[in-house]
Formats: structure tokens, C-alpha cells, sequence
């Protein structure tokens, strides 16, 4: 075929003018294709590097992310065990911190589960507050553990008394940051917004941990005593360390 087109060439000198004018357009052709298949492969190249870079950002971001939440979380329970210990060279008493690991029930908490037991000097019915008041009392120890009765279980009955009028009564628990405080006369001054704080006459907590706002007040014709509901002063929805006290019950109403 070569031999062919030379003896074209040199017998019709002609010939290879046609040829360029025929062959020219299509090697044009062929080169603009090559060059488009070159840039195409190019592109494809640095999309592929940057999808690349862009799943290594968004790991970095999740990383980074990760760790800003991480830092948050430190540093609110900082704050939380820092506000513990000032609230902690408040109390006359010897104290031990404690971290709540459990809840039972979860959905409906009326007991805790704390990180310390017998070892560390937890005895049954010592009592447990945090900053924001009273909390309950051990109700089971183990070596390393305890169970913890919270003041809004049914179960739970606790000595307290008006802090503006010195009233006395017994709160008990009934759902959740709520209880009532009974035994209070009709006659008795109480009223909406009065702050109920622990009395010290149950044998249980000393005098003065607060226990919660009245709420409502409710009086009958036909009742000796007032219905009065109180929210508690702790959210028991959101506990996370307390403090237990280290005096038996009895110790605490004698120094009371």
C-alpha cells in the first residue's frame, strides 16, 4: 500500500496535492479529538482529587466537631463540679461527691444509682443533696455502690417547714420535680411562691436544704389540713453528681 501511494506520488506529482487537501482536515480532526480526550482525562483527574480532598475535609470537620463537643462537655462539668464545691464548704457536715450512674425507672426516676458504696464510707439512710437541695436517701449499699430513695418518690417522707413562717409539715413525692407537703392546718399561713426547706426532725437531713417552691395552695371546708403542692428545688431529670453526707442520721438531728 506505502509502495502504492510513493508510485502515485512520483507518477502523478498531482496526486500529492489531493492527498494533503484530503488528509489534512482529517489529521486536524484527530489532533482536536486526542486534545480533547487529554483535557477530559485532565479534568476527570482533579475532580477525582478533589472529591478526595473533600472526604478528608469533612472526616477533619467531623473530627474537629467531635472534639469541640468533647471540650464543651468538660468544661460544663467543670463548672458544675466547681459550683458542687462551693456548695460543698457550705455544709458543717463531712460530704463525699458521688456521680449518678443510673436511673430507675429511666422514664419515671424514683431511684438513683451513685458511683460510691461501703468503702468509701456510705452507710443506709445517710442523706444525698447537690447545690440545688435535698436529693434522698440511701436506701442500700454495697461495697462500691448505693442505691438512693429520691424525695419525689411515693415512698419518701421528708421533714420540712416554711422558710417564711417556720410552718411544719411532710413532703412527699408524687411525679416528677413535684410533691406535696401534708399536715399543715387550714388556719396555717402558707402561700403561693413560700420556700419549703428540710426541718431536721425526721432523723434524716439536717436543717435547711431547700426542697421547693409552693406551687398551688388548695383549702376545704370539710379537711383539717390544706392540700399545698410543691415543685422541688432540683430537677431530678438532670442529675449528674451529688454530695453524700458522712454523719449517721441520728448524729446529724443531735448537732442539728
Amino acid at each position: 500500500m506505502v509502495l502504492f501511494f510513493i508510485f502515485l506520488n512520483l507518477k502523478f506529482p498531482f496526486f500529492k496535492t489531493i492527498w494533503l487537501e484530503v488528509s489534512s482536515p482529517i489529521l486536524k480532526g484527530l489532533k482536536t479529538v486526542c486534545l480533547y480526550l487529554e483535557t477530559t482525562k485532565e479534568k476527570y483527574i482533579a475532580l477525582q482529587q478533589v472529591k478526595e480532598e473533600n472526604i478528608r475535609l469533612k472526616k477533619e470537620i467531623s473530627t474537629l466537631k467531635a472534639e469541640l463537643a468533647a471540650c464543651e462537655e468538660i468544661k460544663k462539668a467543670n463548672q458544675r463540679l466547681e459550683a458542687l464545691l462551693k456548695f460543698k464548704k457550705k455544709i458543717r457536715y463531712p460530704t463525699l461527691g458521688a456521680k449518678v450512674i443510673g436511673y430507675a425507672p429511666e422514664f419515671l426516676p424514683r431511684m438513683i444509682f451513685i458511683d460510691r458504696g461501703s468503702k468509701d464510707g456510705v452507710g443506709l439512710n445517710f442523706p444525698v443533696v447537690c447545690k440545688d437541695g435535698a436529693v434522698g436517701q440511701v436506701v442500700a449499699v454495697s461495697p462500691h455502690y448505693a442505691k438512693v430513695l429520691l424525695l419525689i418518690s411515693n415512698n419518701s417522707h421528708v421533714a420540712v417547714m416554711s422558710e417564711r413562717t417556720r410552718t411544719q409539715g411532710i413532703f412527699v413525692g408524687s411525679k416528677i420535680n413535684q410533691g406535696e407537703v401534708l399536715y399543715i392546718s387550714a388556719e396555717a399561713d402558707v402561700k403561693k411562691g413560700d420556700l419549703f426547706i428540710t426541718s431536721g426532725m425526721d432523723g434524716i437531713f439536717p436543717k435547711g436544704f431547700r426542697v421547693g417552691q409552693v406551687i398551688s395552695v388548695f383549702k376545704s371546708k370539710v379537711s383539717l389540713f390544706q392540700r399545698i403542692v410543691i415543685k422541688t428545688s432540683v430537677d431530678f431529670t438532670k442529675l449528674e453528681e451529688v454530695l453524700v453526707i458522712l454523719k449517721p442520721p441520728r448524729a446529724l438531728k443531735d448537732n442539728a
